[in-house]
C-alpha cells in the first residue's frame, strides 16, 4: 500500500529552535509527530512555541506548513498588514500609507546615522539629548533662538544674537 498524502488543521506543541525548527504536531487523537520540520520564509523568523497550524503528511513525513497564535492575533481591516507579539507590540501597515509602531520602548541600533525625513515631526512627550545638538531655525517658547538677545547687564546694552 503506498501512503497517501494528508493536509490538515494541527496543535503544534514543543518548537524547538534549530536550523530548521521541529515541532510535535497533534493532527488526530491517536497522530501525532515529534520533530515536524517548521520551516520559514527569508528575512521572516518567529519562535511562537505552542500554537495551531495546518500540516502536510507525505509518505509519513509530516511538515508544518503555517503557524499562528489564534488567541492572540490582532484583528485588521481589509490589506491591512501586522509584525505582532503576543504582548500587544506591533508593527502595522494601515491603509493611506500609515505605518503604526505600538510598543513601550523604542530602539533603534545605528551605527552611523538616523535620518528622519519629513515636513513635520511632532512629539507629545519630553525629549532628551545626551549629546552634542546642531539645529537650526529654532523656536522655544515662541522666540527664535538665532535672533534672540538678552539684555548685557554690564553694559547696560543687549547682547547680540550667537553671543
Amino acid at each position: 500500500m503506498t501512503p497517501g498524502v494528508f493536509l490538515r488543521r494541527a496543535r503544534l506543541r514543543s518548537l524547538k529552535e534549530g536550523q530548521v525548527q521541529s515541532v510535535r504536531a497533534e493532527a488526530l487523537e491517536n497522530d501525532a509527530k515529534d520533530n515536524a520540520e517548521r520551516f520559514q520564509d527569508y528575512g521572516l523568523a518567529a519562535n511562537p512555541v505552542d500554537g495551531q497550524g495546518l500540516v502536510i503528511t507525505v509518505g509519513g513525513h509530516v511538515i508544518v506548513l503555517r503557524m499562528d497564535r489564534l488567541a492572540e492575533r490582532p484583528q485588521l481591516a481589509p490589506y491591512e498588514v501586522s509584525v505582532w507579539h503576543k504582548e500587544g507590540h506591533a508593527v502595522t501597515l494601515r491603509a493611506g500609507k500609515v505605518v503604526e509602531v505600538s510598543c513601550d520602548t523604542f530602539v533603534v541600533n545605528a551605527a552611523a546615522a538616523v535620518q528622519l525625513i519629513s515636513p513635520v515631526v511632532a512629539m507629545s512627550g519630553a525629549a532628551t539629548v545626551v549629546a552634542r545638538l546642531s539645529a537650526a531655525g529654532v523656536t522655544a517658547a515662541g522666540k527664535q533662538l538665532e535672533d534672540h538677545t538678552h539684555p548685557d547687564l554690564t553694559s547696560g546694552g543687549n547682547t547680540g544674537p550667537n553671543t
